[in-house]
């Protein structure tokens, strides 16, 4: 029998008039691995400030069982500046330096990145130091609140690895889909206050739910002739004063009966987000020549071109730190082009949202009152309230201050304002972050029909994989547009964080040998190699086919004259001379590559 380690009983939490938890608990045990859903402001960043001691209940209690030891990731630690972040680990989790690295090298955290301070580091990183800090501790019950945010898809691979193979149990809110099913076995799901229990993954559950619902909108139905029944009977007796009594309970019956329908419809809704788009008639979107971005002329990528056309759908992905940020802002006009040139076309209205656009909201605003300003001048009510409705802003929700919204409605407002315009260029940089996993998918369908042209920074892999047409990856300091699908250019990324981390614990410690990233760099090389190489032998082997048949034809038909079948041999013959040479050009680099790794 499995041991309980958290138990929470009778959780309620108020914010003023607002109930975030009602009469809410659940247990954990040993191997659980759950999953914490729910839309926006439902409480699922407060019921784990609650359980990491954050905050504190307005009624019921926590119980942490002997057993449990808990692990918490400090989102808004501070790391310091002025030690090595092997010292920092050292003196958190007063371990050996060989158990540090070996922990460390778990999580893609190597010589180079060791021997920095950790406040030096990128975003990701840092998350990175933060999770092995807690893991260094060993823990058997992880706390874990949007541990995904502002991780490259390398650092949640690398998680997403950890996790998997983690004997502990632990309770997440994560906003990527695919991440939680992937990681998950158990399902907690917080709705109107109240905490739903599902043995089963992500998906699974939202399957349940969707039959549980359909039930309940087909009961609402019958709710509503009831209604209909009883309001009759008070219409007519509610003068009467021999049946006044009943008439006023008849009142309250019906009341009830209109909160349980209420509820159904609460529960049913969904985000169903529409973006405005100007005419947008094909052509070219942006061009880019030996473009080099940077800050106070110091570039960090260079060389950079690329043409991207009207109503593309384009990801521009790689690691932390690599550039992606300051080549969406460089794109934006926010920042200077460090040398080279890009070009929008003359019609191009660009709407931008980065990671910091949550500094448009002003404190004594109401969410209708922070649209209607965001909105341009054109926009009527009726399209403001549509817009606030597509992003769950409905009724009472609009004279919310926004300094009381959770950091997901937030983002969700900030996103609401700029899609207000008709914008025919959309850059997004990780516009996913803090958004609930409904509001993610919506707004990946909404791009997916919207007809202008985006860019995205995002590494949400269920986001990402609905609606993009290209990919681009920027890293050591250059931009390549990845040829194959996104589930390819995912492949190729575990594949890499899994040589990166092999290599780190088994490799022998040789003076000399190359450097955690530039062996990480060569690895990548040799597997963009390898699937070219793939490639090309599958064209060579339908050219060499494709002559064949024409040869067969032509010895069989002697007498029937074809000269486009003439022709096309010669073209099939270029062809192959050509795809040959390039086969044994990759060849020669995977060898070349490989040997340099010796």
């Amino acid at each position: 029998m499995a041991h309980s380690l958290v138990e929470g009983k009778q959780l309620s939490k108020h914010y003023g008039s607002q109930v975030v938890l009602d009469d809410l608990s659940f247990l954990i045990t040993e191997k659980q691995k759950v999953a914490l859903i729910g839309r926006n402001g439902a409480g699922k960043s407060t019921l784990l400030r609650i359980l990491t001691g954050a905050e504190m209940p307005d009624t019921g209690n926590v119980t942490f069982y002997p057993q449990a030891s808990v692990g918490i990731v400090e989102q808004h630690e501070i790391l310091p500046g002025d030690i090595t972040t092997q010292e920092y680990l050292e003196k958190k989790s007063e371990k050996p330096e060989w158990e540090i690295k070996k922990q460390a090298a778990q999580f893609g955290l190597h010589a180079d990145q060791l021997a920095m301070p950790p406040a030096k580091l990128s975003g990701g990183y840092q998350m990175r130091v933060k999770l092995v800090s807690m893991l260094l501790l060993d823990p058997n019950v992880l706390l874990l609140d949007e541990p995904i945010n502002y991780l490259d898809l390398q650092s949640q691979l690398l998680l997403e690895r950890f996790l998997n193979r983690y004997s502990g149990s632990f309770l997440m809110a994560a906003h990527d889909r695919t991440f939680l099913q992937n990681t998950c076995t158990h399902t907690f799901e917080i709705e109107r206050g109240k905490l739903t229990s599902y043995k089963g993954g992500v998906h699974e559950y939202e399957s349940f739910k969707k039959e549980q619902l359909a039930y309940e909108l087909r009961n609402n139905k019958k709710l509503s002739k009831e209604i209909a029944h009883q309001q009759a009977f008070v219409d007519r007796f509610r003068s009467k004063a021999t049946m006044a009594s009943r008439a006023q309970s008849k009142v309250k019956h019906i009341e009830k009966l209109r909160r349980k329908i209420a509820d159904v419809d609460t529960a049913l809704a969904t985000t169903r987000m529409t973006i405005p788009c100007p005419h947008v008639v094909s052509g070219t979107a942006v061009h880019a020549d030996e473009l080099a971005i940077g800050y106070e002329g110091k570039a960090i990528a260079s060389d950079i071109r690329f043409e991207i056309y009207r109503g593309e759908k384009v990801v521009i992905a790689g690691e932390n730190g690599q550039g992606k940020s300051t080549l969406m802002k460089t794109l934006a006009g926010h920042i200077p082009a460090v040398s080279g040139s890009f070009k929008w076309w003359h019609k191009a209205n660009i709407g931008y949202f980065d990671q910091h656009t949550e500094k448009t909201l002003h404190k004594q605003e109401t969410v209708l009152q922070y649209l209607s300003r965001m909105a341009p001048p054109s926009a009527s009510s009726e399209r403001i309230l549509m817009m606030a409705g597509n992003f769950l802003f409905r009724n009472d929700d609009l004279d919310k201050s926004t300094s009381v919204l959770s950091g997901g409605e937030r983002a969700r407002l900030c996103l609401a304002g700029i899609l207000l315009h008709e914008h025919s260029v959309l850059l997004l940089d990780e516009p996913t972050n803090h958004l609930d996993v409904e509001t993610v998918e919506a707004l990946a369908l909404a791009l997916k029909a919207y007809d202008g042209t985006v860019i995205v920074i995002s590494h949400s892999r269920t986001f990402v994989h609905t609606f993009i047409d290209r990919i681009f990856e920027i890293g050591y300091g250059k931009l390549r547009q990845h040829l194959g699908t996104y589930e390819e250019y995912i492949d190729d990324v575990r594949a890499l964080m899994e040589a990166s981390v092999q290599d780190e614990l088994q490799a022998p410690k040789v003076t000399g040998t190359l450097p955690a990233t530039e062996r990480a760099a060569i690895h990548k090389a040799i597997k963009l190699h390898q699937r070219s190489k793939k490639k090309l032998e599958d064209a060579i082997g339908k050219l060499e086919s494709e002559k064949d048949e024409i040869l067969a034809f032509l010895f069989d038909n002697p007498e029937d004259y074809a000269p486009r079948k003439y022709e096309r041999i010669g073209e099939i013959d270029t062809a192959l001379e050509k795809a040959e040479k390039d086969w044994l050009i990759d060849a020669e680099q995977i060898v070349e590559l490989r040997a340099k790794l010796a």
